[in-house]
């Protein structure tokens, strides 16, 4: 187990990273939206640590990231806890326009905040629902 295994508390197996392809990641970092390539076959602290951020337990705290799903919906979060916060609310919400205008995000998908892990399943309940994007891009 490596060391984001262990502060995720998620082993990496081939469902684990069959899950990460099949989403796209993006995360806002100093107010600036990123994106990641699509079809990675790991975890946002692997893409932060290969563009040279360290994925302390401090940056996963305050960095706000997500992924939009395989079937559109968007999900974000922060911290190794896959937390939300009103924080979190205010950032991502404000730059929801942005970002899906980058990558196209249909106005009819879903957005959720946070999530629940669980065991034996790669795609884990979210905590909060936010209604659609089209609710907060007019």
């Amino acid at each position: 187990m490596d060391k984001f295994e262990k502060r995720y508390g998620i082993a990496e197996d081939e469902n684990v990273r069959a899950f990460h392809r099949s989403r796209r990641m993006f995360c806002i970092k100093d107010g600036k939206v990123y994106i990641a390539k699509p079809n990675l076959p790991y975890s946002h602290a692997v893409w932060f640590e290969k563009k040279g951020w360290k994925a302390t337990s401090s940056f996963m705290d305050k960095t706000v990231r997500g992924f939009v799903s395989k079937n559109g919906d968007v999900f974000f979060f922060v911290g190794y806890g896959f937390r939300v916060n009103r924080r979190a609310e205010f950032i991502f919400l404000s730059l929801l326009k942005e970002l899906a205008g980058k990558l196209r995000i249909k106005h009819s998908a879903r957005v959720y905040g946070g999530m629940i892990k669980q065991k034996g399943t790669t795609q884990w309940p979210a905590r909060k629902c936010y209604g659609t994007v089209k609710k907060y891009i007019n």
